[in-house]
Order: structure tokens, then C-alpha cells, then sequence
């Protein structure tokens, strides 16, 4: 065994989290916020189609039970629901299904996301005995080798066109696996060499359903690979990190040492710092900034004096009265609440207005590559609009808040193309670090006047985090109260994981 990767065996064998709340606590909002992610997904065609291949059971159909007079679940190709599912197959249905719609978190060191595939590849190992504490550990674990190296191997490892979220992600669900189950040793570090040589994932699938696969491959393979070893007399290198020919020199062409894993660990841990984005809305994470500094940008207009003015056809000395008016709820033009937990409403959903008639341009303000995952400045599908600054600041402008749906939709119209060609990139920013994220909108309408806001730590950022009232709210797309109430009590009152996702399978999150 080399040193590097004896380094990385010893942190997974010796870490204890039991006087780290800070790291408790954000894993378990990670959690929730991962099952949020992944229950919406879970009606979509190509999730199904994929729980179809591998067999699992889902609540599509229910059939009566004349034996029992009771209802029962039945499988996707009609077999009954304790139908057996690989574990690693289902892995690869949990990591395809959580990051499907992009709504689940990510991690600037990595750029990627750790939640998708570590509690992907957690689930599927799961035995009735574990505990909560254990679980949370090995999350902790896989995640915090997941960002050091990213930080190790970006943003050189992104813009050549790596998806991290798969490349590394395997690795971590690895050391997460390995972590749970209370591997040592050689065995530790065969498991991290078979992981870390199926190392895989490209950005050029972002904008299509294989950029979610590359997160259920990474959980997939992070389970077979510890199943193959546990079941087979196979044999592998023990030195997958070794500084001369391991996976840092392979993947990236650089030299790491052991010091540059220890000096890292958990001080204070990749979850506090840099932390996690969490999304409110299903698109990349480099949009946040963007979008909510246009949000901002469309409620400053709609309240500004020229533009009341010219649409209520009212005096200067009768602005203030029009602003007033415009800030209430109104049945020509709802607008945003002043209250920063309420959702803000549609500003034209109701109305003739349509401000992009007012917009001379729309520039979008970065530091250098900063939008490198935004590779879409003319999207022709909503799933390429989830990797589009242009097509969401678009979204904003029209309606007031982003519009999950049109995600979904199969083909942008032409004329929704047209207005985003009004939209352009500048790259005038300061550079900012690794872990920091800015964007400035500025919009120009036909009048001249101009608006300009900058946001830098948005709602869902480390910095201005998610509290378990906005992942209620994520919960709520798919559960209804009394569901969401019954998961969190099981969730908050039990240490017995098995309890919980009997819960979780009750209340139809759960189907494999």
C-alpha cells in the first residue's frame, strides 16, 4: 500500500464524528433534501423506464388482494413489490433518479454532487441493524474524500471535461461503503482501487439523460465493486493512489502527497467549508446567482417610476401611489411578496405586460469560467435550458420566478429563442475562489434606463442555507402534509434506519 492511500484507509477507519453536530446537522438536512430530490423524479418516463430494466418494484399500479380483502403493490412489470432488486442495480436507480432533474446538491470543490451518489450507494447496502449515527458517518467520510480531491484535481479536472460527480463520485461512495460496513486494511484499499479504475463521466452528456446516469453509475459501481470483493477470491492493486502511477497522475497529471490529504481533513470538513448548494429550483447550481439576481432585477422594474408611469398612465406626483398599488396583490399584475420566506408570485402570469417587450438587453456578468457548467447559450430542449443562464434569466423576466416545467418541455419555441438572443455573457467580474460564486444581471430597457443587481450568496447557498421549513416545501411537490409530517417524526424520533424506510416506503418515496 502506498503512503497516500494508506493515508486515506486510516481516515476512513479512524474518523469519529460524534462531537461534530456542525457535520451531523447539515448531513441530515442533506439527506431530506436528497429525498426531495429524488421523489419528483420518480414519475418521470425515463426513471421509469429504468426501474423497468432492473426489475424494482414501483407503486405504479395497485391490484386487491381477494385473499386479504387488502390492496397490494405491484412491480412495474407486474410482478409483486418483494421482488428481489441487485443492490447495485439499485444504486443505479436511486443515483439516476435523485439527480434526474438536477434538483439535488452540489459542492464547489468537487463541482459535482455528493449526496446524489453517496446516499445512492448507502441505501443500497443498508442492512436492518444500522443505525442512523453509522450512516451519517460514512456520508460524512465519502464526502469529505470526495472535496478534497476535487480541490486537488479542479477546475483543471472540469474544463477538460470531466464530470466530477461520476469521476470521483465513485470513489467516495466507495469510502462511504467501506466506512458503513467497517472494512480495514488491504480489504479498505481494494475497495478504493476497484472503485477508483472505474473512474467515468463526461460533461458533454449535461443537458440529457446522461449526465444523471453518471451518478447512478457512480453509486452502481461503488456497490459492485465492494459485492465483487466481498463474493469473489479477486484480487486488486492496493496502491490506487500511489503519487507515481496512481489515479491523481492518470486522471489529472499531478503529484499528491499524503500531507495533502491529512492537511485537509475534516478541518474543518468539506460540508462547512466550502459547504453545500441546495436548490429551490431544478437547474445547475452555477445559475443561483443569476437567477436570483434577476428575480430581484424583474421586482425593481415592475415597481419602478418609469415603468408605472408608462403603463398607468399616471403623473410623477402619483408614482409612490402607483408603487403601492403595484406592491399589493392585484388582480391585473401579481407581484412579489415582501416577506422573504413567502414565494413570489408571477408578475405577469395575469396580465397584458410582458416585460421582455421593454428589454433592450440582458448581460449577465461572470468572473472568468465561471459558467463553464452553463454550456448552453442557445438551449433547443428544457433539459439543455437547466444548463442555460440565458434561458432561465429568460424564465425570470417573463414570468417573475423560474417555471420548473419548462424544463420539461421537448422544444424551445422560436419566438422564447429570439428573446434570449437579447442576453449576452460578459466576463468583467473579479476572479473569485474555487468555493465562491457571484453574477451581476444587468438589463437595459428600450428607454434607457438600466437596472443592476449582484447577488453572491443566494438562498440554498452555504452562506444562506436551506432550514427544514424550505425542504418541507421540496417535500411538498410530491407529499402531502400529513405524509410530510409523518416522515419527519419518523425521521427526528428514530435512531433505527430500517423504522425510517419503512416509513419512507410507506409514504411512496421509497419504491426499491
Amino acid at each position: 500500500m502506498d503512503l497516500v492511500t494508506q493515508t486515506i484507509v486510516n481516515y476512513i477507519e479512524q474518523t469519529d464524528v460524534s462531537n461534530r453536530e456542525d457535520l451531523l446537522s447539515v448531513a441530515r438536512i442533506a439527506f431530506l433534501d436528497y429525498l426531495a430530490s429524488l421523489a419528483p423524479a420518480e414519475s418521470e418516463q425515463a426513471v421509469q423506464d429504468l426501474a423497468r430494466f432492473i426489475g424494482a418494484a414501483q407503486n405504479i399500479t395497485v391490484n386487491q388482494d381477494t385473499s386479504t380483502n387488502q390492496n397490494k403493490t405491484a412491480n412495474v412489470d407486474g410482478y409483486e413489490s418483494n421482488l428481489t432488486v441487485r443492490r447495485a442495480d439499485k444504486a443505479l436507480y436511486y443515483g439516476f433518479a435523485s439527480h434526474y432533474l438536477d434538483f439535488d446538491d452540489a459542492q464547489a470543490n468537487l463541482a459535482g454532487h455528493f449526496s446524489t451518489v453517496l446516499y445512492s450507494a448507502l441505501l443500497a447496502v443498508l442492512e436492518p441493524t444500522d443505525r442512523w449515527h453509522d450512516f451519517f458517518r460514512a456520508y460524512i467520510i465519502g464526502a469529505e474524500l470526495e472535496g478534497i480531491i476535487g480541490s486537488l484535481i479542479n477546475p483543471a479536472h472540469r474544463t477538460q471535461g470531466w464530470h466530477s460527480t461520476g469521476t470521483v463520485g465513485v470513489i467516495g461512495a466507495a469510502a462511504a461503503i467501506g466506512a458503513l460496513r467497517g472494512l480495514r486494511g488491504e480489504s479498505l484499499a481494494q475497495l478504493l482501487s476497484l472503485a477508483a479504475t472505474q473512474s467515468a463521466g463526461m460533461f458533454f452528456q449535461s443537458g440529457t439523460d446522461g449526465k444523471p446516469l453518471h451518478a447512478g453509475l457512480a453509486a452502481r459501481n461503488g456497490v459492485w465493486a465492494y459485492e465483487l470483493l466481498q463474493h469473489t477470491s479477486l484480487q486488486t492493486s492496493t496502491k490506487p493512489f500511489d503519487p507515481e502511477r496512481g489515479w491523481f497522475k492518470t486522471i489529472g497529471n499531478i503529484t499528491v502527497t499524503s500531507n495533502d490529504i491529512a492537511s485537509r481533513w475534516l478541518a474543518p470538513g468539506q460540508l462547512i467549508d466550502p459547504g453545500l448548494w441546495m436548490k429551490v429550483h431544478p437547474y445547475c447550481s452555477a445559475a443561483i446567482c443569476g437567477a436570483e439576481a434577476a428575480e430581484v432585477m424583474a421586482h425593481r422594474i415592475y415597481t419602478s417610476s418609469s415603468y408605472v408611469s408608462k403603463h398607468y398612465n399616471v403623473s410623477p406626483d402619483a408614482v409612490e401611489q402607483g408603487k403601492r398599488r403595484l406592491c399589493a396583490t392585484s388582480d391585473s399584475l401579481p407581484v412579489f411578496a415582501n416577506t422573504e420566506n413567502e414565494e413570489k408570485c408571477n408578475l405577469c402570469a395575469d396580465s397584458d405586460l410582458f416585460l421582455w417587450d421593454d428589454i433592450e438587453r440582458v448581460t449577465v456578468h461572470f468572473p472568468p469560467g465561471a459558467d463553464a457548467a452553463l454550456r448552453y447559450t442557445a438551449p433547443t430542449t428544457g433539459r439543455e435550458g437547466q444548463f442555460s443562464i440565458e434561458y432561465i434569466v429568460y424564465q425570470v423576466l417573463a414570468y417573475g420566478a423560474v417555471q420548473d416545467e419548462l424544463f420539461k418541455i421537448d422544444s424551445i419555441d422560436q419566438s422564447v429563442r429570439d428573446y434570449m438572443s437579447r442576453i449576452e455573457r460578459v466576463y468583467d467580474l473579479p476572479k473569485v475562489s474555487q468555493s465562491e460564486r457571484i453574477t451581476k444581471i444587468t438589463v437595459t430597457l428600450k428607454n434607457g434606463d438600466t437596472f443592476t443587481e449582484t447577488v453572491n450568496n443566494p438562498k440554498g447557498s452555504p452562506k444562506n442555507p436551506l432550514a427544514m421549513e424550505d425542504i418541507r416545501i421540496k417535500l411538498g411537490l410530491t407529499l402531502e402534509t400529513k405524509q410530510i409530517n409523518r416522515v419527519i417524526e419518523a425521521f427526528t424520533n428514530t435512531d433505527e434506519v430500517e423504522l425510517f424506510l419503512r416509513t419512507l416506503r410507506g409514504e411512496g418515496v421509497l419504491h426499491v
